[in-house]
């Protein structure tokens, strides 16, 4: 639980603070009273002459904030610029490269004073790929991501996104993109010259995403700098949970994931967590897995399917005073035993300004 220091403004009295944030006097004072000293306590209906702050419970006093659509009344401090490095292999027989992405970025993330709301912009990014047919459909799925900075949200009791305050904002980019640009990308000409309904799929998704808040959410937890920022927020308060997606080797096979989070080091003023995952195969099908691979790869591969897993590993360490994350690590892996490969490594740090 997260506490603050309400300063009480002139002429503001005990019922017009209860009220501002939504609570009754008891509640208030007792909240109050269960932190302070005694010379600092509220015994009475009225607030004492020489009390000039009141304890509250930070989510009260965020939820408040919200609840009076008053967002512009934040004040957002403490920039903190984070540098990450994502790169992503598929290899064949444990040795064959068939595709190489390095790609860098970096965001500015700003928390507004006295809340969990944050606000994170993307200052830079760049990549490579190798081989380079793959370049054009790269920098489409980037401009994609990108129409989803700068976004304002604040995170769930789970290590999510939880609202999206400025969802209109970034409904209005993806539409401006969609009328107005998405008709002279190279990419999307392509595919409405060779598949037309692969081209409409681009904006039936597209709008599936990024108009509804709730999909716009869970598809930014898939984005690694997010899923890490959202988590390591909740400290020691991350409980085991479920991590959900399609399958990057087999399409529309759903995995899931379940996750446990373990603490690997400590002291006053930084602790380093452990997430593993370990895939859930009560409704996942070996044999379906087998047909789908002698369907697709097995005429390339040569070899027999062997057996399926999803590796999920991640390594990141917070700044016990103010809950943010420091540097991360991320390896999470599809495998065909010994046949294919889907791996993504990730690196978080921050940087000075």
């Amino acid at each position: 639980m997260k506490i603050i220091q309400y300063k009480i403004g002139s002429g503001e009295n005990l019922r017009f603070i209860a009220a501002k944030f939504n609570t009754d006097t008891e509640s208030l004072k007792k909240f109050h009273n269960s932190r302070s000293g005694f010379s600092n306590m509220i015994l009475a209906d009225n607030l004492p002459l020489h009390l000039d702050t009141i304890y509250i419970e930070q989510k009260i006093f965020e939820e408040a904030i919200i609840k009076s659509g008053n967002m512009e009344s934040l004040n957002f401090e403490n920039a903190i610029r984070y540098r990450c490095e994502q790169l992503n292999i598929s290899r064949i027989n444990n040795e064959i490269i068939t595709l190489s992405a390095n790609t860098i970025y970096e965001f500015l993330v700003k928390k507004a004073k006295d809340t969990n709301i944050f606000d994170v912009e993307l200052t830079d990014s760049d990549f490579s790929v190798e081989p380079a047919v793959y370049e054009p459909g790269l920098k489409f799925a980037q401009k994609l991501d990108k129409l989803k900075l700068p976004i304002t949200f604040n995170i769930s009791d789970d290590g999510v996104i939880k609202e999206i305050f400025n969802h209109n904002e970034i409904e209005h980019r993806w539409k401006n993109f969609r009328d107005n640009e998405l008709q002279n990308a190279e990419i999307y000409q392509q595919l409405n010259a060779q598949s037309p309904k692969q081209a409409e799929d681009i904006i039936i998704t597209g709008n599936k995403e990024f108009l509804d808040q709730n999909n716009l959410s869970n598809m930014m937890d898939k984005n690694l700098f997010f899923h890490l920022f959202t988590k390591s927020f909740l400290v020691n308060q991350l409980k085991n949970y479920q991590l959900q997606q399609f399958s990057q080797i087999f399409p529309n096979v759903d995995l899931k994931t379940d996750v446990v989070k373990s603490i690997v080091r400590e002291d006053e003023n930084l602790a380093t967590y452990r997430l593993v995952g370990t895939l859930n195969r009560e409704n996942l099908s070996d044999e379906m897995l087998k047909n789908m691979y002698d369907s697709i790869y097995k005429s390339s591969l040569k070899f027999n399917y062997t057996a399926f897993d999803f590796i999920y590993r991640i390594n990141y360490t917070v700044d016990k005073e103010t809950g943010l994350l420091r540097e991360g690590k991320a390896s999470i892996a599809e495998k065909i035993k010994n046949n294919f490969e889907v791996i993504t490594e990730y690196k978080i740090k921050q940087v000075e300004l």
